[in-house]
């Protein structure tokens, strides 16, 4: 079985009895769900006495697995996202930082100087579709000659920033592209329109999105092949739990009954490495899954 991401849905493709699959966020039915109280206390029972470059430095210094996974050479950093997809000036503050960590840190490696991208057009804070900003990057990263692209997302969270960032290797789109999260501090002393307006963290049902401002992505551990007669796309939402079961299980869209049931059985049997929250424990997330009978 090999892993694939994809930007929107866990992807089951069950071709010749082959199962391949990609993470997003979802929904659920009896899961714990975080409250907007305990998210805050996750935040502050983790307390980050670090700096912000201290916490950024730390950050990035999590990259260096990937990067060398992704055999990355010539590296660049993207402008990060809000929860809805949107540019907000406090997203390519902490890009720049970012860029400017990874060239301490990784000398071995050309990292591209962000001024070199192309401007955008977007409106700050307008949401974007998902799937239309990924390709959109990808695009950007290649025009400057970069084979590695660091993207990511925020959001702000009691008084801190979530940070999720991704390391994508261009000719291999296809593949998991690893996540790194973690909490950095506002910086203090600024008082400009750079950090005010930070986007909140974003619950869904109550419950968080898997891979977006600082929770990581849940890890399917055991992914049994979905078998039915009939060939479509079936998209659920499901809450994978704080053990790492799948929960909370619903259907988004079915093109019939049967193959509704067949994905959710197969679903029901998957197992995961839960989500990691702001204080390092094990965190119940929202992501959607997409199967595809062939």
């Amino acid at each position: 079985m090999s892993q694939i991401i994809d930007r929107r849905f866990f992807r089951i493709c069950v071709a010749l009895g082959t199962t391949l699959w990609l993470p997003t966020w979802g929904d659920c039915e009896k899961s714990e769900r975080p409250t907007a109280r305990e998210l805050t206390l996750y935040a502050e029972a983790q307390g980050s006495p670090l700096s912000t470059d201290s916490a950024i430095d730390a950050l990035v210094q999590t990259l260096a697995e990937p990067l060398k996974a992704a055999k990355a050479k010539n590296v660049v950093v993207l402008d990060l996202r809000g929860p809805n997809g949107g540019l907000y000036p406090a997203g390519k503050w902490i890009s720049d930082r970012v860029s400017v960590a990874m060239k301490a840190q990784f000398s071995e490696l050309r990292i591209i100087d962000r001024t070199q991208l192309p401007s955008s057009d977007e409106t700050p804070g307008a949401p974007m579709d998902v799937s239309a900003i990924f390709n959109k990057e990808v695009e950007e990263a290649r025009s400057v000659g970069a084979d590695v692209a660091v993207e990511g997302n925020f959001a702000g969270v009691s008084g801190q920033i979530g940070v999720s960032l991704a390391v994508v290797k261009l000719a291999e789109l296809g593949k998991t592209h690893e996540m790194r999260s973690d909490l950095i501090p506002i910086p203090k002393g600024i008082d400009d329109q750079t950090f005010q307006g930070i986007p909140p963290l974003q619950l869904e049902d109550g419950f968080p999105r898997a891979g977006k401002s600082g929770i990581n992505m849940p890890v399917c551990t055991y992914c049994p092949n979905a078998s039915a007669r009939g060939s479509g796309v079936v998209i659920l939402s499901i809450v994978v739990t704080q053990d790492g079961r799948p929960d909370r299980i619903k259907i988004l869209r079915s093109p019939s009954p049967e193959l509704e049931a067949a994905a959710v059985k197969s679903v029901q049997a998957w197992r995961f490495k839960p989500a990691i929250g702001f204080d390092g424990k094990p965190i119940a997330v929202i992501t959607p899954i997409q199967i595809t009978f062939r």
